[in-house]
């Protein structure tokens, strides 16, 4: 691919990544606009319903200045009216002849039908620029559309003889594994994903909040698996701070950001899967306990495991889930390392996806 079409596609990327966290449910999208080797607008779409990359990069461009521009997108221009009209539209009223493109859409409201309008239209597209980047960016969205599920995460801190939890700990306490730098990356990756979810277990022996504490950013939508809602009115997810759904078998109703839904005992995680389908959630963090993370591992419902592994022993306890097979990579975060394993079973690269 030309050098200089990797750089601006670059560029995209970068603005793209500025909204991580707060476009749900659209993808995150950055735009430059390019004229005589010179970057001369640049956008990104910063949240849902606001203003597209596209519209952000050409607003404060003249018509004389967008003569001989090209425009550079990593993701397909949208061809249908949502919150907001067609990108494609826009591309053409302001007289833009070259667009390029780094994957295209899998969205089948758009999916090819942006870059066929402007190919019509007589416009020059150029497809493909840094297309695995452009599609690990979005890997939430594409999974979402392409696999019909939201990408789902797997997190958990085990200590470096195995454990994940005590035996048993004072009901309602934390007890911390990984380190300081570890928790506050937890609150970021918690910001950047669309839900998280733990089991009723976790929420009855930590009483934790899910929320993003130690990190900007927006808290993400609270699943809690309490089949019999055994849990106590008084636990912290019930206050309210972020939206927060109990699928249980037995209550189907809403108080204020409280949402109780009712599934099937025998597939809880299946109807737990069709139920942020139907309502455009596009990823999850799964913060455990043991018995949740080995219910996605034992079905092989999950993409990424995270593992952060401290340097603490603890010599009994409850023991971590066994670490699954796919491509493992690691880094250290300060005294800890975390490990990431992506389950190539479930990659969302397609080849088919230009």
């Amino acid at each position: 691919m030309h050098p200089t079409h990797d750089i601006f596609m670059l560029r995209c990327l970068v603005l793209a990544q500025k909204s991580f966290g707060h476009t749900y449910p659209n993808p995150m999208v950055g735009a430059v606009v390019v004229k005589e080797g010179k970057i001369i607008g640049e956008g990104w779409h910063q949240k849902s319903g606001k203003a597209h990359a596209e519209v952000n990069a050409l607003a404060k461009l003249s018509p004389k200045a967008l003569v001989g521009a090209t425009l550079y997108v990593n993701l397909e221009p949208c061809s249908h009216h949502g919150k907001t009209p067609p990108c494609c539209d826009l591309v053409l009223a302001k007289g833009i002849k070259k667009v390029v493109i780094g994957a295209s859409d899998p969205n089948p409201k758009v999916s090819g039908r942006g870059i066929g309008a402007l190919k019509a239209a007589g416009v020059e597209v150029i497809s493909g620029v840094l297309k695995e980047a452009c599609v690990e960016l979005n890997k939430r969205f594409y999974c979402f559309h392409t696999k019909k599920r939201p990408y789902i995460i797997l997190k958990w801190a085990q200590t470096a003889d195995g454990y994940i939890a005590p035996e048993c700990d004072n009901k309602g306490k934390v007890y911390w594994i990984s380190d300081a730098d570890s928790q506050q990356l937890v609150h970021r990756w918690r910001a950047e994903e669309h839900a998280i979810l733990v089991g009723r277990k976790t929420v009855a022996d930590d009483n934790p909040l899910l929320t993003t504490r130690k990190w900007a950013g927006t808290h993400p939508i609270r699943l809690i698996i309490d089949p019999n809602n055994s849990l106590k009115k008084n636990a912290q997810v019930f206050n309210g701070d972020a939206k927060t759904v109990i699928f249980n078998n037995n209550r189907n109703n809403v108080e204020g950001n409280l949402h109780w839904v009712t599934v099937s005992t025998s597939e809880i995680l299946e109807d737990l899967i069709h139920w942020c389908m139907d309502h455009a959630i596009q990823s999850i963090l799964v913060e455990g306990g043991a018995t949740t993370l080995q219910g996605f591992l034992s079905t092989d419902l999950w993409d990424e495991c995270r593992v952060i592994k401290a340097k603490k022993c603890m010599k009994k306890g409850v023991k971590a889930p066994p670490i699954p097979e796919g491509k493992k990579t690691s880094k250290r975060i300060v005294g800890d390392v975390l490990q990431i394993i992506r389950n190539e079973r479930h990659s969302v690269r397609n080849r088919d996806i230009s």
